[in-house]
């Protein structure tokens, strides 16, 4: 059906708008995004807030594509994306307009005119199929590659736990976090360039994105050798599998990450272990493959997706030297 111009009303979110955005949320879904959790993602980020488009229908918001803004370190400089996420829209208007003309396509647009065009480097988000296709061709997107999902059988090979005394001897101490502060911003400056590309894991970043999201619990322990930070990992135990979300390893301790997995999987009673991780950079690679992390198919088939503007080279870059995982998603 073509699109009445008139018809709908596209504007940026304002005060008071998220009772609509959360209902629209269930209806699309048919799960429940709750208002603690909206203000988190929306609202809290340290990055900035609220960028965000809707869609209205005779006062009825259908449609909505928002971001949230994410500082990188790219080869020793800052630069700000957009991770894409809650991009939704109402059933009763999904057949009106096709492309750039439907509902969703202009509420897209709209979010880069104000959002995105001379204010960050590029978008990027982990899409399924369907949503690839017509982000490839409305929407000015590039596929980067396949999600780089792995994947470890813990029943046919179980994580061998390490003894405190092993520990000890190695000079590692690890703990719970429930805080960080300006060690976290020295490990993140010592480790980023041998990562080259990736989002600045910084104190304020994993205070943010892990220790105070609501709604689903996250465990995040750190590792430190001789007391000096050396790392961390983030992760959630989802049903029997060990999600690890996240990691950020001082590349002079790469041993870390193994005592890291030794003292922690054993813990809980897990099958397998699931991550993402990119075959880059090497070093870590070697890391994880140590550690039996190894490649296997992604369940949903989805792909890494990137939308250039202040970096036109955003696509190939990433291809190059992009370190992600998946805490870099809204699926963790």
């Amino acid at each position: 059906m073509p699109v009445d111009a008139d018809r709908f009303v596209v504007r940026p979110y304002a005060a008071g708008d998220e009772t609509a955005i959360l209902d629209l949320f269930a209806r699309s879904f048919h799960a429940t995004l709750t208002s603690p959790r909206w203000a988190w993602r929306y609202r809290e980020n340290p990055a900035g807030r609220e960028h965000i488009s809707l869609a209205f229908e005779d006062g009825r918001l259908v449609g909505h594509y928002a971001g949230y803004p994410v500082v990188f370190r790219l080869d020793g400089a800052d630069i700000l994306a957009h991770q894409i996420g809650d991009t939704m829209t109402d059933r009763s208007i999904r057949h009106i307009g096709r492309g750039a003309t439907s509902v969703l396509g202009r509420t897209a647009l709209d979010f880069y005119e104000r959002f995105c065009e001379g204010k960050v480097a590029f978008n990027y988000g982990f899409n399924v199929s369907n949503i690839q296709r017509f982000s490839l061709r409305f929407l000015r997107s590039d596929r980067v590659e396949p999600v780089a999902y792995r994947y470890r059988d813990l029943a046919a090979d179980p994580v061998r736990p390490i003894s405190r005394w092993e520990r000890y001897a190695r000079g590692y101490q690890l703990e719970l976090v429930t805080e960080t502060g300006a060690e976290w911003d020295e490990l993140f400056e010592r480790a980023a360039p041998a990562y080259r590309f990736l989002a600045r894991r910084d104190a304020a970043y994993v205070r943010w994105r892990y220790l105070r999201e609501p709604d689903e619990r996250c465990f995040v322990v750190a590792i430190r050798k001789w007391r000096r930070l050396a790392g961390w990992i983030a992760f959630r135990i989802k049903g029997d599998r060990f999600r690890l979300g996240d990691a950020l390893i001082d590349p002079g301790n790469e041993d870390a990450f193994d005592v890291l997995l030794r003292h922690v999987i054993p813990g809980y009673p897990v099958r397998a272990v699931e991550a993402w991780f990119p075959a880059r950079p090497r070093w870590f690679e070697a890391v994880l493959t140590k550690s039996r992390l190894l490649p296997a198919l992604e369940p949903q088939d989805l792909s890494l997706m990137c939308v250039p503007f202040g970096a036109p080279d955003a696509t190939a870059r990433m291809r190059e030297s992009l370190y992600y995982t998946l805490g870099d998603s809204d699926l963790f």
